[in-house]
């Protein structure tokens, strides 16, 4: 046995002991080719006037959120909400499965979904939407699909408030008392 399939042979046995089970389960939610779909299903679900750095933004800060998911931890309660509650199972865990399958359906129109038209990405999308029997953007991501949790993600947080508001409201981030009075400065 050579010296590195001997240490990939350890790394391999030794890993499933020392990593938890969960971070697996996280680490499979979008797979690499799957991260390029997301991206490119944010270039049709998202504003166009984000451009490609804000998309790109706007999608990692969706996977970080969900590689970092801990189903059943404690939400904060917020003012005059004294009901501790929890938060529900992963969303994340059929985000594979529909991204292989908007994946699929861009193969039926010829090509892989980065690489169809604007129209054809929108009618693939519909589609996918339609057959989830998603109706709405949720309040926060849900599972129904991925398209839509992403849409959740977004403009019900931070960056997307300030984004449909035009202005650096920073809902997540304290501002503090001494300039609480002011209005939000625009965003540039």
């Amino acid at each position: 046995m050579q010296r590195r399939s001997f240490f990939k042979w350890i790394g391999s046995s030794v890993l499933t002991f020392i990593v938890p089970r969960w971070a697996f389960a996280q680490a499979g939610a979008i797979t690499t080719e799957g991260a390029g779909t997301l991206r490119a299903l944010s270039g049709v679900a998202l504003p166009a006037s984000l451009g490609g750095a804000g998309l790109d933004t706007a999608t990692t800060q969706f996977t970080t959120w969900i590689r970092n998911y801990k189903a059943g931890a404690e939400m904060s309660t917020g003012y005059g909400f004294p009901r501790v509650q929890a938060v529900g199972p992963d969303p994340s865990a059929r985000y594979a499965e529909q991204l292989r399958a908007i994946e699929a359906a861009a193969a039926a129109k010829g090509a892989p979904f980065a690489k169809l038209d604007a129209a054809a990405q929108r009618a693939v999308v519909e589609a996918a939407l339609d057959q989830a029997n998603v109706d709405g953007i949720p309040p926060r991501p849900d599972g129904k699909h991925v398209v839509s949790d992403l849409l959740s993600f977004f403009f019900y947080g931070s960056d997307g408030q300030d984004f449909l508001y035009g202005a650096a409201i920073r809902r997540d981030r304290c501002r503090g008392l001494g300039n609480s009075g002011e209005r939000p400065a625009p965003l540039r």
